[in-house]
């Protein structure tokens, strides 16, 4: 009996002790565990700001996107540096209105009436090289091509503010506001707005472009891994042809600035601050991103490296076609 006793209490002893030690173990790596949890519940992005990690450690980006980022801030420097620059979209909403009558305002407008000649020209060629890189109907581009042939007015409205937009009730206008032909301050910066809001117009009510559109944004989606849906093909693809007329421009009409400096007006007012979106936009730094991208040849020349001459990649299969609206106008962020 007194044995058993003894077996009974050394028993006891071992699991005491074997108690204590878990135990022990447990308090040690619980604060681990607490923190792992308040850093996945209270990220920054949801209003919260968790304490910095015991270790930290940077990810770098990978090559391709820390390249884009690079030619991001080149295109941004490039505006600062630029008495021409184009003023960014975020600083354009926070001034007060434009009278038609204000001087900028006018000769925004000027040069947006002598470029629209041109700027019609070059969104037919760009259109056409996008079809036929990403194989789409012929007899749907002829009409777009149309469309785009028979804009003949730019009209200032004072109501837009920093929008360009068109109505495709009234199809031969591009409508701007007196803050956005103040605010696009070059050549450059204009003409590509304007093909932007030509290309909605090419579009038209038949959606003839519509797959164009999806197929653009999925080739960027997968460049960039962001989700580009609903209209936000549309206006990325507006976007791309309005860099890609730019560039044509300035091949056309050479002159003694550099080229980094001019193609960098096409996209630059995107150099926000504050870089908010819409459920129609994709927000003005990621539509840098998609477009660079896009066009690795825009990156290069921007950052002073030149590539061969613009080509697309081998674009992927079409796409299945769905409706979308049927008319509307359209904020530009080219």
């Amino acid at each position: 009996m007194l044995m058993k006793y003894r077996q009974f209490k050394f028993a006891q002893l071992i699991l005491r002790t074997t108690l204590v030690v878990l135990a022990a173990f447990l308090f040690t790596i619980a604060p681990a565990n607490s923190y792992t949890a308040f850093a996945q519940d209270d990220s920054p992005w949801k209003g919260g700001t968790p304490p910095a990690p015991v270790s930290p450690r940077e990810t770098p980006l990978p090559e391709s996107q820390d390249i884009v980022e690079r030619a991001i801030g080149a295109v941004c420097q490039e505006r600062e540096r630029d008495p021409l620059g184009s003023v960014p979209i975020d600083v354009m909403q926070a001034k007060p209105s434009l009278p038609l009558s204000h001087p900028d305002a006018v000769a925004g407008l000027r040069r947006a009436e002598r470029l629209l000649p041109a700027a019609k020209e070059l969104v037919v060629a760009a259109l056409r090289d996008l079809s036929n890189e990403y194989n789409i109907e012929d007899l749907k581009i002829r009409s777009a091509f149309s469309r785009v042939m028979a804009v003949d007015k730019i009209e200032p409205d004072v109501e837009l503010r920093d929008n360009a937009s068109v109505m495709l009730s009234t199809p031969h206008t591009v409508y701007f506001g007196t803050i956005f032909l103040a605010g696009l301050q070059s050549d450059e910066g204009m003409i590509s707005v304007i093909a932007h809001e030509l290309t909605h117009i090419a579009d038209g009510k038949e959606d003839s472009l519509h797959p164009l559109f999806r197929l653009v944004a999925r080739r960027a989606s997968t460049l960039t891994g962001m989700h580009i849906a609903g209209r936000r093909p549309e206006e990325l693809t507006c976007d791309l042809v309005g860099a890609m007329v730019a560039r044509a421009y300035i091949t056309r009409t050479p002159g003694r600035e550099t080229l980094a400096r001019r193609l960098a007006r096409a996209i630059e007012h995107n150099c926000v601050e504050e870089d908010g979106t819409d459920e129609a936009h994709l927000s003005p730094r990621n539509t840098m991103r998609a477009l660079l991208a896009l066009d690795p040849t825009l990156e290069s020349d921007i950052m002073g490296d030149p590539l061969n001459t613009f080509k697309l990649v081998e674009p992927p299969s079409a796409p299945t076609i769905r409706r979308r609206r049927v008319a509307g106008r359209s904020r530009s962020r080219t």
